[in-house]
């Protein structure tokens, strides 16, 4: 599996019973704090392995750093990638850095699935219902705080979020049963379900009142700030959506990016208890699988 589907990693089987799964991604900075920087740019990256139902094993870090830079910010990156990895069970065995003039630090990750088990963007049915693990927002807070109009109160839970790995809903929604799942990063909530919409085959409908938002980014928005990963994925994308009622400014938000975000995961309705079961936290069921309109997402309120 590779670029056939655009999902979250490549996958390669080597045997019967053993596949690899590789993802490499990169981040500028996200807070001011380069530990915290590190500990979410290797969340981010972790997270394809998870999104494909692997267990990521080892990694590589891939750092860009200033020739003039302080090596003490450095270090306080690394050190940060480092304690996310550890948490994820991963092994940090080598890497590379190269000389830029903007920081950008992330990890090339190696994971390890069966091949019989390997969770797609492409398995998704109707019928299917959609969760979200996280909320969304996270971009358009990030950029807040990049033009000094940040609040501490509402990037506290953004940051909480960015740094918490994708772990468990990953081994629940393997244990459920899920039949397609992806990461919402870059390309927005939106985006990556396009991705997902056109790789099954399939239609989606959202319901906006069941999607859950960062506190603070909708106002965000309506106070006129401009986050420019959601022109990038407006571009990209709303050809393939079409808005219902929604307001206007959550309209935005949708196709907002997102920074080490929740997994999206599609699953048979009876099998969400199930997974609510496994996951321990509340989930919302954000929508469901249509076998009209393949590639496309309607989004209702």
């Amino acid at each position: 599996m590779g670029l056939n589907t655009a999902d979250d990693a490549g996958v390669y089987r080597f045997s019967d019973n053993t596949a690899v799964v590789l993802t490499v991604d990169l981040l500028t900075p996200v807070v001011e704090d380069p530990y915290i920087y590190g500990m979410v740019a290797a969340a981010n990256s972790i997270s394809d392995i998870y999104a494909m139902g692997g267990e990521p094993k080892l990694a590589l870090n891939v750092i860009g750093f200033p020739g003039n830079g302080d090596p003490e910010t450095l270090g306080m990156i690394l050190r940060g990638g480092q304690e996310k990895a550890d948490e994820a069970g991963v092994m940090i065995i080598g890497g590379h850095t190269f000389a830029t003039d903007e920081i950008k630090y992330g990890l090339s990750v190696i994971g390890y699935v069966h091949p019989d088990k390997i969770i797609t963007n492409a398995g998704a049915k109707p019928g299917d219902l959609i969760i979200l693990t996280k909320p969304i927002g996270k971009g358009t807070i990030i950029q807040s705080t990049l033009v000094g109009k940040g609040d501490e109160k509402i990037l506290k839970p953004v940051i909480k979020s960015m740094i918490t790995l994708n772990h468990d809903a990953s081994l629940a929604m393997r244990q459920a049963g899920a039949h397609a799942a992806t990461d919402i990063t870059g390309y927005g909530l939106v985006g990556h379900l396009v991705e997902l919409a056109k790789a099954s085959r399939i239609g989606i409908e959202l319901q906006a009142s069941k999607i859950p938002v960062h506190n603070g980014a909708l106002k965000l928005l309506k106070n006129g700030l401009k986050e420019p990963g959601i022109a990038m994925n407006l571009g990209s994308f709303k050809e393939q959506v079409d808005l219902e009622g929604i307001d206007p400014d959550f309209g935005q938000l949708i196709f907002g990016s997102e920074t080490s975000g929740g997994l999206a995961i599609v699953l048979p309705e009876e099998k969400l208890n199930l997974f609510k079961e496994k996951y321990k936290n509340n989930v919302p069921v954000i929508g469901r699988i249509t076998a009209e309109n393949p590639g496309r997402i309607r989004v209702i309120q």
